[in-house]
């Protein structure tokens, strides 16, 4: 349920359950009239705040002032069937950060924005009021996030006994210290998995659906996928994962990119309805130039050396590729004030070149919004950069900029500075609502999943 009858819209704090290990539990949090922490990490206010509230400082509300503007440059320059005025309600959700010695800033600021019968806060990457100014015909959306959770990737040690190895998000670094003869998934898709489809599907089908129909659109899905089979390279280099092993985790991480896709698929044709058309769907891998070696990799000296792997999408014969992979030109990439080391060092570096090359590829072709969770904003920065450097220095002439969309996911943590991916709470959790907030029992036994469609409604 959305919206009570009490008022006010619900999201939701997850958390591990205190009654038992692996148990997990749901808490509906109410955003009426009163601020409030939805958790530690975000703060939801029915308006614009200013000067001190508590510990945290605002200022004068310059980051919601401007987080709000985007909002109502996104509407515009989409031509939304709505007053852009109206599109950005006012209410903010802030996200809130802790330091080392444990004072709290302010991260960021994430706008309300309505639109149809949906009520949403985003934080926008970007400027969409400048990409969007020429009100183009064409726009690509790139969705994408990651495979399985810290609960549905799963890997075994030799005794059977699940292994501290997380072929994960971030993939894996340096020694491996368990040898790993099984690699793969639960079945189902993990909580994660589900409330990013609908998170990003849902608000990317609600644009298009009150775009004019004069406006077209290309949908990206950017799945990892052979990025995926790149994370157990070091355990190949290093011996600590079988061939077995490793064959499994391919066909384990292809079938699962081919359910993810086809999740988020399904939830746009059901938000775009009549709008849909399966010819708007991209479904592309950037790092296919590697299959064939990627197929035939075994432990020890069978495995290729990270700069083996950078050398063929360099010399692959795409010019977005070796662009991307110049030394010259990433030195002249900054990230934190510092350039980009020459080469790249890490698997992970290259999978997230991967993903910048897939945004920066649609942009040959006009105007780029990428919708995903909060968790990617590292990448689009990147993104920005990269096409600072490439147009600044004659390389590429981009028919189109781009920005990127974060929606606040319904469903956050109650863990300080946790991620989803990291803390998900499963498909079993107990209802902690002793208010009767959400018209759902306390103590009742729940798939939150259940809870996503009336949850991100359109």
């Amino acid at each position: 349920m959305a919206r009570p009858e009490s008022g006010g819209l619900i999201r939701w704090a997850t958390e591990s359950d205190p009654a038992g290990p692996g148990s997990s539990r749901i808490t509906p949090v109410l955003l009426g009239r009163e601020r409030n922490l939805i958790t530690p990490n975000w703060l939801w206010s029915p308006e614009q705040m200013k000067g001190a509230f508590g510990l945290l400082d605002f200022g004068s509300g310059k980051t919601s002032t401007k987080a709000r503007r985007k909002v109502v440059d996104l509407a515009t320059g989409l031509r939304l069937t709505a007053d852009p005025e109206a599109v950005a309600d006012g209410s903010f959700i802030y996200e809130v950060r802790y330091r080392k010695n444990l004072s709290v800033y302010v991260q960021g600021a994430y706008a309300g924005f309505n639109l149809g019968r949906a009520s949403e806060h985003v934080l926008i990457s970007g400027e969409p009021g400048r990409v969007l100014a020429d009100r183009p015909e064409t726009v690509s959306i790139v969705l994408g996030g990651c495979n399985g959770s810290n609960r549905a990737t799963i890997s075994t040690n030799h005794e059977g006994r699940r292994t501290a190895f997380q072929l994960g998000s971030h993939g894996a670094e340096g020694t491996v210290e368990e040898f790993i003869v099984s690699a793969g998934f639960d079945r189902r898709l993990s909580f994660y998995e589900e409330n990013l489809a609908y998170l990003a599907a849902t608000f990317a089908g609600n644009a298009m659906v009150h775009s004019p129909e004069s406006v077209r659109y290309s949908v990206v899905i950017d799945v990892p996928w052979r990025a995926y089979w790149l994370y157990t390279l070091t355990a190949m280099q290093q011996e600590q994962i079988s061939a077995r092993a490793y064959d499994r985790w391919r066909d384990e991480v292809t079938w699962r990119c081919r359910l993810g896709s086809s999740r988020t698929v399904d939830v746009l044709r059901d938000v775009l309805g009549d709008r849909f058309d399966p010819g708007q769907i991209i479904d592309r891998d950037e790092l296919e130039p590697l299959d064939q070696i990627l197929v035939e990799m075994k432990p020890g000296r069978h495995a290729p050396a990270l700069q083996e792997l950078v050398n063929m999408m360099r010399n692959s014969g795409d010019e977005l590729w070796n662009l991307i992979l110049d030394p010259e030109l990433r030195t002249k990439v900054k990230f934190a004030g510092k350039p980009l080391e020459p080469e790249l060092s890490t698997v992970q570096e290259l999978c997230g070149a991967s993903y910048v090359v897939a945004v920066l590829r649609r942009m040959l072709d006009g105007a780029v919004m990428s919708v995903n969770d909060y968790v990617e904003q590292t990448i689009e920065h990147f993104v920005q950069e990269w096409t600072r450097v490439l147009t600044e220095h004659g390389k590429l002439t981009f028919r189109g900029g781009s920005f990127a969309v974060y929606p606040f996911s319904h469903f956050v943590p109650q863990e300080l500075g946790a991620v989803m991916y990291r803390k998900d709470p499963g498909r079993v959790v107990t209802v902690n609502d002793r208010l009767g907030i959400s018209g759902l029992h306390y103590g009742e036994w729940v798939d939150p999943v259940d809870l996503l469609p009336e949850s991100y409604l359109r």
